[in-house]
């Protein structure tokens, strides 16, 4: 019984083989660290726009506008000053 993995005609030919010892795998790295930087600035670019599509639609809701007169800090002598309410009578 023979003792090697030979299958087929392969024994038989007479092409030359190819023996790959090791792979450099830094064309894939490349690829998928750039394709995860495309990633994160798109990522980016879309937070960045619906923010300011948010910000556009919603811009007159959060600015208020400035009051032309200030509330006086003490009512003055012209205006009635609430009165507490009267206890009930016994």
């Amino acid at each position: 019984m023979s003792q090697h993995n030979i299958v087929g005609s392969e024994a038989f030919s007479n092409r030359q083989y190819v023996l790959i010892t090791h792979v450099r795998s830094s064309g894939s790295r490349r690829r998928r660290a750039r394709a995860m930087t495309a990633y994160v600035v798109v990522a980016v670019l879309a937070l960045s726009a619906g923010a300011a599509a948010a910000a556009f639609a919603l811009g007159p809701f959060l600015v208020r506008a400035p009051h032309t007169e200030a509330p006086p800090a003490a009512p003055t002598p012209d205006q009635p000053t609430p009165s507490l309410p009267t206890p009930p009578a016994a």
